[in-house]
């Protein structure tokens, strides 16, 4: 899990190289053209049939625009920022789940009490970007509610889907979504980006679905609760490559806000929750 944090820490500053030349859409279309292919080997000559159509279709409009929201906020935040920010979306996942699968996912007191600690940490690290006017922070966010439903659908799609198989046709459908609003924006198909630029981008597609890899791998090795707590050294990647290939040391803000979060993201997942006693 360790491996998958850093890969997708990676992944986001591939991202924020390019940002700056580059559209989140192009970005997407990009990454799509290193991702696919190495996604279609995965399937094999496993099934590459989708049978929950409609959970589907809300796993990849959702997904798309948590994707574009995501390389969006990275252009504007640092990456540690970003990263502490998108640890809200276990509570988000909380409010959601319910709402699209039924009270059976409802989650306990707990759960509200950690959200409202995760809530005041993500305003402690955006009030600088409020007070800058930095809407990057609004993407993130976006983000955050963007993903919650689509990682919902994909709880939904668990039991009856082959995860090679959504992971391949979520990725071809959002690249081709990107390449459809190109067409729009520019009138005609993407040009092939300064050459500095493509190290960047295959490594946006490497990154992304290495990480998606081991992501899967570590599940199937270890507890969820485990991989889960694991997850959250990401933060740790991100403030070493912000101060190493960005210069950017982090703020008392991000600091303390990023600390509340981490804490609460952090008790969700490694302190079990109270089962109900048998009467």
């Amino acid at each position: 899990m360790l491996l998958a944090a850093l890969s997708f820490t990676l992944m986001v500053a591939c991202v924020k190289a390019v940002r700056t030349e580059l559209s989140s859409f192009d970005i997407v279309w990009w990454r799509g053209l290193v991702s696919v292919p190495l996604c279609a080997l995965a399937v094999g000559r496993g099934s590459w049939r989708i049978h929950q159509r409609g959970w589907f279709a809300i796993r990849v409009a959702f997904g798309f625009a948590a994707m574009v929201g995501y390389y969006t906020a990275a252009g504007g935040l640092p990456i540690a920022n970003l990263t502490l920010i998108t640890r809200l979306q276990p509570f988000a996942i909380a409010l959601v789940a319910p709402i699209l699968i039924g009270q059976q996912e409802r989650p306990e007191q707990r759960t509200w009490t950690l959200s409202l600690v995760g809530v005041i940490g993500c305003a402690i690290l955006l009030a600088p970007e409020v007070q800058t006017r930095n809407v990057a922070g609004l993407y993130a966010l976006l983000t955050v509610a963007t993903s919650a439903v689509s990682h919902t659908a994909l709880r939904a799609l668990g039991p009856t889907e082959r995860s090679q198989t959504v992971v391949f046709w979520f990725q071809l459908l959002v690249s081709l979504g990107a390449l459809g609003w190109v067409l729009l924006r520019d009138g005609a198909f993407p040009v092939l980006p300064d050459a500095p630029l493509l190290p960047w981008l295959f490594g946006v597609g490497l990154f992304a679905t290495l990480g998606q890899s081991l992501l899967a791998r570590a599940y199937q090795l270890d507890r969820a609760a485990l991989v889960a707590a694991a997850s959250h050294a990401s933060p740790v990647f991100a403030f070493a490559i912000d101060y190493l290939a960005f210069a950017h040391t982090p703020s008392w803000t991000t600091l303390l806000g990023g600390a509340l979060v981490l804490a609460a993201a952090l008790s969700l997942v490694v302190v079990p929750a109270k089962r109900p006693q048998a009467g």
